[in-house]
């Protein structure tokens, strides 16, 4: 399972924002303000970043003098002013808070760290013992096994390039990175959690204010199920990989908080990976096995149901994700943008004018953001029920590779007579919770006439193909 992104000096993205309204940021992306709600300003504080609130204004790439961590002199760049203060970008891609008195601007000329000179200083101050590589955009510090940096390097160099011609036809502005793209393997987990504590299950993560991703290679689930541990470790580089490279090219800028279900839905919309001797990115659109997997299960647990609009109204809304609202995110994010991709495209465009410090809205109890349901339906429609459904019709018809096809799988069924007419269904699931619970339902939705006499059913198979194949036959008795 893919684990939520964590931005380790945001306390997890559990923010309570300040109120005071943004100005024209929806403007700029050619929305009038009374269509829109307006953006909201973070308080740094509330973000982990040690400057008081104060009017936000971003950078317009204004070269400043200040100091790197080892106390050197360095010219930066004005990322935004704070008040009286300012979030400066450094050389080396970290963005660091600066008090007054702690920059001034200069003539001096803003040049990106050299990756080699970045690299030994890494390895000399945090890193020892570490290996490091460079390519043209990326910079390595690993002291994994080759194969596991091998693996992550194959897979962000084929990425990199696909997602900037994919925001390009999107109509997006975008750029190379201007910067390195510093990405940190650790071995194993402890020495991952011993560089910055993360709560458990947290495998990876990319860092806003440093700009880095961070992942170990060793996983308990390699003991268990190491088809699925390398399955799980591809998904979770390119999930990563994706916050990073969207960071750094102009599609979403560093510290502007988006919607979790955009923010989260495009990172896994580009994840899908290939594993094999040709290990590489599958490309933007593809099918997300995992995520569909755990999609599949959601929706015949709820088979019973009609969609009634809330999967979307809740996902939208959510300041935080479950594990299943991952999935629901890279579901709707998909739907979008294969069939609505003129409005997913402005959209996102639009998304991708929110500033430094800026939020589509505050976090209210209990933990939504209410705007961001009123964004959506202003730009892809209130009937949310009709939207449900043709969400789920559009997964149904997606093709992908269960990773549990091999484990045993359960067929229920349900019988039953309204009247002289007869009742026959059946469903496949991985567990006998989910089974036990499809049938409960099932039988509810019964003419109540019928659901004394209802016989029910649940039988095992050793795997998918065996359960389904039992399935196809007992539904054409």
């Amino acid at each position: 399972m893919l684990v939520p992104r964590v931005l380790t000096a945001i306390a997890a993205i559990v923010l309570i924002l300040a109120s005071g309204a943004g100005e024209g940021s929806w403007n700029r992306a050619g929305c009038a303000a009374a269509d829109w709600p307006a953006p909201t300003h973070l308080d740094p504080q509330m973000l982990g970043i040690d400057l008081p609130a104060g009017t936000v204004t971003k950078g317009k790439g204004e070269a400043v003098t200040t100091h790197d961590a080892a106390q050197q002199p360095v010219v930066g760049r004005l990322y935004a002013s704070v008040g009286t203060g300012a979030l400066v970008l450094l050389p080396d891609g970290q963005i660091v808070p600066r008090k007054k008195g702690e920059f001034a601007p200069t003539e001096r000329k803003f040049e990106p760290a050299d990756k080699k000179a970045l690299g030994e200083r890494l390895l000399r101050d945090e890193f020892a013992g570490f290996k490091a590589k460079q390519t043209n955009h990326y910079l390595y510090l690993y002291n994994t096994s080759e194969e596991f940096a091998l693996a992550t390097s194959r897979i962000l160099e084929t990425m990199l390039p696909g997602v900037i011609l994919h925001g390009k036809a999107m109509q997006i502005e975008v750029k190379e990175p201007p910067l390195p793209l510093v990405v940190i393997m650790f071995k194993t987990e402890a020495e991952f959690q011993k560089y910055q504590r993360m709560p458990p299950g947290v495998v990876a993560y990319y860092h806003t204010l440093s700009n880095r991703v961070f992942m170990y290679e060793q996983s308990r689930l390699a003991d268990v199920r190491p088809d699925l541990a390398v399955q799980q470790a591809l998904a979770t580089i390119a999930h990563e990989g994706a916050h990073q490279i969207l960071h750094n090219i102009g599609v979403q800028q560093r510290l502007s908080l988006w919607p979790m279900w955009l923010s989260e839905g495009m990172a896994e919309y580009f994840a899908p990976t290939t594993a094999g001797e040709r290990l590489r990115w599958k490309g933007a659109g593809q099918v997300n096995d995992l995520r569909m997997f755990e999609l599949e299960q959601y929706i015949k647990s709820r088979a019973a149901e009609k969609p009634n609009g809330q999967l979307i109204e809740h996902t939208t809304q959510a300041a935080r994700l479950t594990s299943t609202g991952y999935a629901t995110a890279w579901a709707l994010t998909h739907y979008l943008a294969k069939n609505k991709r003129v409005e997913f495209n402005e959209f996102v465009k639009k998304m991708s004018q929110l500033g430094p410090l800026e939020a589509t809205g505050p976090i209210v109890q209990p933990g939504v953001v209410r705007e961001n349901l009123v964004t959506f339906q202003l730009q892809f429609g209130d009937k949310l029920p009709d939207m449900e459904n043709r969400l789920v019709l559009h997964l149904k018809k997606q093709d992908y590779n269960d990773p549990f096809a091999a484990q045993p799988h359960f067929v229920a069924t349900v019988q039953a007579a309204d009247g002289r007419r007869p009742i026959r269904t059946v469903n496949t699931f991985h567990s006998t919770a989910l089974a036990d619970k499809w049938i409960r339902d099932t039988v509810e939705q019964l003419p109540e006439a019928a659901r004394p006499r209802a016989e029910t059913a649940v039988r095992t198979f050793p795997n998918r193909p065996a359960a389904e194949a039992w399935a196809r036959q007992w539904s054409q008795r």
